[in-house]
């Protein structure tokens, strides 16, 4: 990767994470991804203090969420002609990538499982389990250019408005605060990648 577009990554990250300025009069600050572990047992990196069921639900939602959409995002480097799609890309894998980290060892450190349950039955009191099936995955790997572009911004929109659904369930019934404040970032950050993911298919057009 050429430094260049490196520069343009770490900027995407910065103007998406947690380094710009909150919005005017909300307070809020703008989203990042949660620190990602550093060499610490999963036990010892598990934020301690009470945590409930919804707290471990989405954790548990939102890995399941964020591997679908690294195996999304992986998709735009060799298939994408805009520049502009291929960071925004890159930087959303950078940034689930370390939120997965973290959520995983998290969970791990209150003895939870990592994934969610499969059964979507399971999930239909909270907003079914977010699916990307690998039949959408493998029709749009054998796209490219343009159309691919379009394909994959409408998956990635509709992917991330999921995570934003998942975020507010968070939220609104979680207790543990490191949790809801990751929540709250990514609620901030998916929602932004959207109305950037938006522009580019009205540039698109």
């Amino acid at each position: 990767m050429n430094r260049f577009r490196r520069t343009l990554i770490v900027t995407t990250l910065l103007l998406l994470g947690g380094c710009a300025p909150a919005p005017a009069g909300t307070g809020a600050p703008v989203a990042g991804p949660a620190p990602a572990p550093t060499g610490a047992t999963p036990a010892a990196t598990a934020p301690g203090g009470a945590f409930n069921d919804t707290d471990v639900m989405f954790l548990q939602m939102m890995v399941t969420s964020h591997g679908q959409g690294l195996a999304l995002v992986r998709l735009a480097p060799e298939r994408a002609q805009r520049e502009e799609v291929k960071i925004l890309a890159a930087a959303i894998d950078v940034t689930q990538e370390a939120e997965q980290q973290t959520m995983r060892a998290w969970l791990r450190g209150w003895g939870r499982g990592t994934s969610a349950d499969p059964d979507a039955n399971a999930h239909a009191d909270h907003g079914g389990l977010p699916v990307l099936g690998p039949e959408q995955l493998s029709t749009l790997s054998r796209n490219s250019g343009a159309t691919f572009e379009t394909d994959f911004l409408n998956l990635l929109i509709g992917h991330q408005h999921s995570a934003v659904e998942l975020a507010r369930m968070e939220t609104k019934s979680g207790v543990h605060p490191e949790v809801r404040d990751l929540a709250q970032r990514i609620d901030l950050s998916r929602t932004a990648q959207i109305d950037q993911m938006l522009k580019m298919l009205r540039s698109a057009g």
